[in-house]
């Protein structure tokens, strides 16, 4: 009883802090300042007021993962969202099996599972969230280099790009990169905490590639294009590798599940007819 107790009281402390947690940590939406996004800038966030008494390496290892991952949650949300799951996890072991396993052994396996779970959970929303840019990346670029071709000014195709095409990370990203250029911050700059952001290869050499075209006076449509077929080659390339990898992948369900089988199924008879046949007397 008292663990069903436990269970319901983490359930509804969970469901109390994702109902209200837009009024407790603020909305996460964007990457932008708070002193810039904020009007008046004076008020004092509850969550940073929290942060403040998180060890700083940590917490901004932490927040480039959060980033990266395109802020599903805030620091100190997190860290409320990995509390719950050491809770929860284990109690949901005991319920579940606790009869049939050592209850010392089973709680360190829980408590451990349920502290890097949320971890896992955050790696796998950058793995999905860099693999969808990663595959809208060259036609952006190719939409770029047809607005830049047409005489417009990059940031200005950058805008255009993220207003007539349909919304995605991608596009997310490029359009605060561009809100930060109409904000005063350098178009240099901005593309730099762009690929930051990111933190992608694929970004960070169309990011140096930019930046290096406007120093040198190297025109962008070329550029563009160049940053375009070199990515597609890239894509080309992983397929083969993801292709080649598939072999060897296969070769464990082959001899674990397919091979039995088969050999039931040819050297059954085989064995039957044997037995049958074979005169075991004496």
């Amino acid at each position: 009883m008292l663990i069903i107790i436990v269970l319901l009281l983490t359930v509804a402390l969970y469901l109390a802090l994702y109902q209200f947690k837009s009024q407790l940590f603020g909305a996460q939406e964007s990457h932008l300042p708070k002193d810039i996004l904020q009007e008046g800038g004076g008020e004092k966030d509850i969550m940073k007021k929290f942060e403040g008494h998180i060890p700083i390496p940590f917490l901004s290892g932490l927040k480039k993962k959060l980033v990266k991952a395109g802020f599903p949650m805030g620091a100190v949300e997190f860290f409320i969202f990995k509390a719950l799951s050491v809770v929860i996890i284990p109690v949901i072991a005991f319920i579940l099996l606790g009869k049939n396993f050592s209850l010392p052994v089973l709680l360190i396996i829980s408590l451990v599972a349920g502290f890097f779970l949320p971890d896992l959970w955050l790696n796998s929303k950058i793995k999905k969230r860099q693999h969808r840019i990663r595959r809208d990346l060259p036609n952006v670029i190719d939409l770029l280099n047809l607005c830049v071709s047409g005489g417009l000014d990059f940031m200005l195709a950058v805008n255009t790009v993220t207003r007539e095409l349909k919304a995605c990370e991608l596009t997310r990203e490029l359009s605060e990169a561009y809100h930060q250029t109409q904000m005063g911050k350098s178009r240099r700059d901005a593309l730099k905490d762009l690929a930051a952001r990111l933190d992608m290869p694929e970004i960070h050499s169309f990011v140096r590639s930019l930046i290096q075209a406007d120093r040198m006076g190297t025109p962008l449509a070329d550029v563009l294009n160049i940053q375009a077929e070199e990515i597609r080659t890239i894509r080309f390339q992983q397929g083969e590798a993801m292709a080649l990898k598939a072999a060897i992948k296969l070769l464990f369900p082959l001899f674990a599940f397919i091979l039995p089988v088969v050999l039931i199924i040819v050297g059954g008879p085989i064995i039957l007819q044997f037995m049958k046949g074979a005169n075991f007397g004496f």
